[in-house]
């Protein structure tokens, strides 16, 4: 297989889970990722130098596994927090992806993103850089580790794995 070809299938994988997000499709969206995933919002220590141990440094946002997205889209679809009971409409931008490595059972991927959400009358857009590292097998690559460097991390009141 062809990087062309190999990179042509993570942008698939990247595109649907934007649109899983941005449709609420749950369900689609966490068969995306492997049980063992990471899931990962840095924090940043300084302007320009975002934290790099997510089990020693503060994070914005860390799951170890699948199991512990599973709980939190528990926690969003059920709405028992006041900031899930109106969900944002989101649109999910990816672009700039690009084919950082490859081998027999893994794709490494950046790309640059956008979410623009609208909510109570009110717009909002975060944006900065993904990080991705697939595993799998030709057609049916699934997200191992996620990482989500938020360049605009001035947030309005709060954010949720679904604006980013």
């Amino acid at each position: 297989m062809t990087n062309v070809e190999l990179l042509d299938q993570a942008q698939r994988l990247l595109f649907d889970e934007a649109a899983a997000l941005d449709q609420r499709r749950w369900d689609d969206w966490l068969a995306l990722y492997t049980p063992d995933c990471e899931f990962w919002v840095p924090a940043w220590k300084s302007e320009d130098v975002p934290t790099a141990d997510p089990g020693g440094e503060v994070s914005l946002v860390y799951y170890d596994s699948r199991a512990g997205l599973e709980e939190r889209v528990w926690r969003i679809q059920s709405a028992a927090a006041p900031a899930h009971r109106v969900l944002p409409r989101t649109c999910h931008a990816v672009h700039n992806v690009r084919l950082l490595g490859s081998n027999a059972g893994s794709l490494t991927v950046h790309a640059t993103w956008r979410v623009d959400s609208y909510k109570e009358k009110a717009a909002s857009s975060l944006f900065g850089f993904y990080d991705y590292l697939l595993t799998g097998q030709s057609g049916a690559w699934r997200i191992a580790k996620k990482k989500i460097t938020l360049l605009s991390d001035c947030v309005p009141s709060y954010f949720d794995l679904y604006q980013v």
